[in-house]
């Protein structure tokens, strides 16, 4: 069974009826884009119909972005120099297709999942306990559904419930919960980020406040955004596997420290350039008191690599050096974030030292004073030059995931240069070859998270 798409038996003749529906969903047949060639090869750039242009593999990617919102539609990221914001013109799968020759894994992930999407908007399935197989609550009315699999199997009525998707206990009919213990209750889930207390913040207000850095309140006015690029799948060169793991990791730190998380996947050079030119001109950094922008890739010296790069010399290098980053963000580029701090995490190689068993990640403003361009940055990079970072297939990289615990259970008191020592301090005695490095940090006070305030 393929995950996130709906499996049914076909001798069955129930779920024959319910799968022939579901095959009506699948994109490809029903809009009969069998005449779009898939690609292999590189495609630049497209020019989309509001007339921005954007590197191909930055609209797939931001495509699977509203994808995993839960979005069929995809909004144009790009800028608006006449509203002065962001785009959002909207562009269906349909479109995307006419402009872009995705290639069979692009197209596969794309279709599966819009057709996922429909399909729960369209049928109420889940997947039963018992066999794994989805079925589909014909009465929204009541949480006890039958599955014929299960009852053929068992040859005896087998029945569950819907909401804690557990074998039904308790009268047939009930739209509240089951009988089953806890059914109907939410259930609780630690959170790993330990919260700040208001005393403690107000304490360091009054005996700091000059030196910290302004942070809003927590408040639906407040717009916190940050960035995530991970690329995970290159074209020359070997996947990243378990960056998954760093990016989930990354993801629930962010959310929890109250930013609205971008998350881009395989990008190019150019592709992750237009991330970064477009992320700054968000309108949102107005009302907001910092950001965060974490790019995970292969790397070496020159710069971060995108998903095209290759180890030959002779190929055209696909790299984004990391002045790019700093150059996108700094005063005259990024006015909604002049006096707020960034902070930058790069998990990437800078070399090719070896030194573990892991495997190696080879808005204007009128009459204003002026300003150094380059402030009020933090960068933490996750090893010295001319090194290797060190990535665990299974659990993910040294780097981001020490980080994220690191902060979990201390940016409820320290300040970001504080984490940024424990996590060295982590390496020092865990990581031996390998340590990270601060590189351009330039904030003149001291940036607090306080987490849940």
């Amino acid at each position: 069974m393929t995950e996130d798409v709906v499996n049914w038996e076909e001798d069955l003749e129930e779920d024959a009826v319910i799968a022939n529906a579901i095959k009506t969903l699948n994109i490809q047949k029903q809009h009969n884009f069998s005449e779009v060639r898939p690609s292999t090869e590189r495609v630049d750039s497209v020019a989309l119909p509001c007339g921005h242009q954007m590197p191909a593999d930055y609209v797939v990617a931001w495509f699977k972005y509203y994808l995993k919102q839960k979005k069929t539609e995809f909004s144009c990221p790009g800028f608006n120099d006449v509203q002065m914001k962001t785009c959002g013109t909207k562009l269906s799968y349909q479109e995307i297709c006419r402009l872009i020759p995705l290639t069979d894994k692009q197209r596969e992930f794309l279709e599966e999942n819009l057709a996922a999407l429909v399909a729960k908007r369209l049928f109420d399935f889940k997947a039963c306990p018992g066999c794994q197989y989805h079925v589909e609550r014909r009465d929204r009315s009541n949480l006890c559904v039958n599955c014929i699999i299960c009852t053929a199997n068992m040859k005896r009525p087998y029945f569950f419930c819907w909401n804690c998707r557990r074998e039904w206990k308790g009268p047939a009919n009930n739209a509240v919960r089951c009988d089953n213990n806890g059914c109907g209750q939410k259930a609780r889930t630690s959170d790993p980020l330990k919260p700040c207390k208001p005393e403690m913040k107000r304490e360091m207000l009054r005996e700091k406040g000059e030196d910290i850095y302004p942070m809003k309140d927590k408040s639906p006015d407040r717009k916190r955004l940050a960035l995530l690029i991970n690329n995970v799948e290159f074209k020359h060169i070997n996947d990243r596997t378990g960056a998954d793991k760093d990016e989930l990791s990354m993801e629930m730190l962010l959310k929890g420290l109250g930013y609205t998380v971008v998350t881009l996947r395989d990008l190019t050079a150019q592709g992750m350039l237009a991330a970064m030119r477009d992320f700054a001109r968000r309108e949102e950094h107005d009302q907001s008191d910092s950001c965060f922008v974490v790019l995970m890739s292969h790397g070496d010296a020159s710069g971060i690599c995108g998903v095209f790069d290759s180890l030959s010399s002779d190929d055209e290098e696909d790299i984004l050096p990391t002045d790019e980053i700093f150059n996108s963000l700094n005063t005259p580029n990024c006015a909604g974030l002049r006096d707020k701090p960034k902070i930058i995490l790069i998990q990437a190689c800078r070399g090719d030292k070896e030194g573990s068993v892991d495997v190696p990640d080879s808005v204007p403003r009128h009459r204003r004073a002026k300003e150094h361009r380059e402030k009020d940055f933090c960068c933490l990079r996750s090893c010295t030059p001319d090194t290797v970072s060190y990535r665990n297939p299974e659990k993910g990289s040294h780097f981001i995931q020490d980080i994220v615990e690191i902060f979990n259970e201390h940016a409820c008191q320290d300040d970001i240069d504080e984490l940024f020592r424990k996590v060295l301090k982590k390496f020092k005695e865990t990581h031996p070859d390998q340590m990270p490095c601060r590189d351009r940090t330039t904030l003149s006070k001291r940036f607090y998270l306080f987490p849940g305030l």
